[in-house]
């Protein structure tokens, strides 16, 4: 049995790695697939300047992995500090589901922005998940540029709330 566990990450792995020379692949499409190995390091809470926790933010080390719970009828939002500039463009971000399943990670020309705790955050990617379990997420700095110039790095995966269709009246 404790061989099953150690099998699924190690095959996660594999799926991961091979999907990263895919040349005919879209930008999107590669973005997710240059992850490094999960891992269990945990990241500190996220908090405001007055120490209170976030609700719905997992923080996460680039180069590192982390499980996001997935609640019901949201959408996961991947966030940067905006000081990080264009260096954010070379980040390459993976969300896997617990079936091993990777997520579509879509992105806009224009980047929504949000101020926690002085700090100035842009969303980078936007997926969705179904809300049955966890779905691991990491991110790279395929260059190092980053973690040269911001040492302790780290993202933010932020649940933000999705608003109901309005029901179409009938007739």
């Amino acid at each position: 049995m404790k061989v099953i566990w150690m099998a699924v990450p190690a095959l996660v792995a594999v799926i991961v790695t091979g999907c990263s020379d895919d040349p005919s692949a879209s930008r999107e499409t590669t973005s997710t697939s240059a992850v490094v190995a999960a891992s269990s390091v945990s990241a500190p809470p996220d908090t405001h300047d007055d120490g209170a926790e976030v609700s719905g933010v997992v923080r996460i080390l680039l180069g590192e992995t982390k499980q996001v719970p997935v609640p019901p009828d949201v959408v996961l939002d991947i966030r940067v500090p905006v000081a990080w500039g264009e260096a954010a463009n070379d980040i390459r971000c993976t969300a896997i589901e617990s079936s091993g399943r990777n997520e579509d990670l879509r992105s806009s020309d224009v980047r929504k922005t949000e101020t926690v705790g002085g700090t100035e955050w842009m969303t980078l990617w936007t997926f969705s998940s179904a809300p049955i379990g966890d779905v691991t997420v990491g991110c790279n700095d395929m260059e190092s540029r980053i973690a040269a110039a911001h040492p302790d790095s780290y993202i933010r995966v932020v649940a933000r709330g999705v608003a109901p269709a309005a029901p179409q009246p009938v007739g």
